[in-house]
């Protein structure tokens, strides 16, 4: 039996419906992260499953228990919220007890509970301090030591490492993957990150305009998006498209960007129900270039415009015939504006996506 069960799931709020017919199974032990731009629908839905909102139709179950009009204390999730929502008079024991101390659990058993949860975090010498004397990465793991606690059937992360600076956002995620590997807790996850998402995720559920563009691992949503919308929205530098057409009765795709055009692999062609859409996008991720040929390959002439240093990679833009394209090279690459290179990039690593209607054809 699924840990958690969304069946077409809608919100409206007034004539405006927010959730499209959401659909979602989630197992136990799972680290769900649902992902997408702002007003996408992520919180929103969080929130119904919480309690915090009702849905305006469908059904939300816990391990097998309809939660539909179910008080959100009586739901057995625990929520982690951006604000971290710490009392600043109590200390920070009090605050990872506090649920506990609501519930009149025994004092010996709550500061046991405490204590075990403060260890898992790493801030069992923290306990007699006030939230005013923490870190924002401290307070967050306050508040995670609040859910924790609880030992609930699901735990809720509402965006919850947004307000702090980039060393400790990377140093929380670590923190949040090795949680979730030790205790094996049912978590979904809300932001608008794809680099938390692709750490932290057994699954990414890509949501836009109120609906889920795609679900999957973070591999398979990365590797084989199921739309130009998904393909454009992983990935930083973005994804590289390409339009072209396919050639009446051959088996060639023609690129604007390229003198020759493209062999479809027999597997590719075999592999797809639908005909060879008329006109097509491909797309290329930045990394899949290379300098060296590739037999049956595609080939792209190109002249460096910008180079960029990172550190572990050299991002390289180039001109192609008016248009922009983004390669990724390792540092000792050598490269300076205006030079003439050719990029190669073997036809496996490419998408094909129907022009018309944007999903994935290939």
């Amino acid at each position: 039996m699924s840990s958690l069960e969304l069946s077409n799931v809608t919100k409206k709020f007034g004539t405006q419906e927010t959730l499209k017919g959401i659909d979602l199974s989630l197992e136990s032990g799972e680290f769900l992260v649902l992902l997408g731009a702002s007003g996408c629908g992520k919180s929103t839905l969080l929130n119904l499953i919480s309690g915090l909102l009702d849905p305006s139709s469908g059904s939300i179950t816990l391990e097998g228990r309809v939660l539909n009009g179910t008080h959100p204390k009586d739901r057995d999730i625990a929520m982690v919220f951006q604000s971290y929502a710490l009392y600043p008079n109590l200390t920070v024991g009090r605050n990872i007890g506090f649920g506990l101390e609501m519930r009149n659990v025994p004092k010996a058993e709550r500061e046991k509970a405490v204590l075990d949860a403060a260890k898992v975090l790493q801030i069992d010498h923290l306990l007699d301090r006030k939230p005013s004397d923490l870190s924002g990465g401290q307070r967050q793991r306050v508040a995670i030591g609040r859910a924790l606690v609880r030992k609930p059937k699901l735990f809720l992360f509402d965006e919850p490492l947004s307000n702090l600076d980039a060393k400790l956002r990377m140093e929380m995620r670590g923190e949040l993957k090795r949680l979730h590997q030790m205790l094996g807790v049912t978590i979904v996850y809300v932001t608008h990150d794809q680099i938390e998402a692709m750490t932290l995720a057994t699954r990414v559920a890509v949501m836009r305009d109120g609906h889920i563009e795609q679900l999957g691992t973070p591999e398979e949503i990365y590797n084989r998006p199921a739309t130009t919308f998904v393909a454009d929205f992983m990935g930083s530098p973005p994804i590289n498209m390409f339009k072209g057409q396919h050639l009446p009765e051959t088996r060639l795709i023609e690129l604007e960007l390229a003198d020759t055009p493209i062999a479809l692999d027999e597997a590719v062609l075999s592999a797809c129900a639908q005909d060879i859409p008329a006109k097509v996008i491909m797309g290329i991720r930045p990394e899949a270039f290379g300098l060296e040929p590739i037999q049956g390959g595609i080939s792209i002439d190109c002249v460096v415009e910008i180079v960029e240093l990172t550190g572990p990679e050299k991002i390289v833009s180039l001109d192609v015939r008016g248009q922009r394209v983004i390669a990724t090279f390792k540092p000792e690459q050598n490269f300076k504006p205006g030079d003439r290179v050719t990029l190669h990039a073997s036809k496996d690593k490419i998408s094909i996506f129907d022009a018309e209607t944007g999903k994935c054809w290939a």
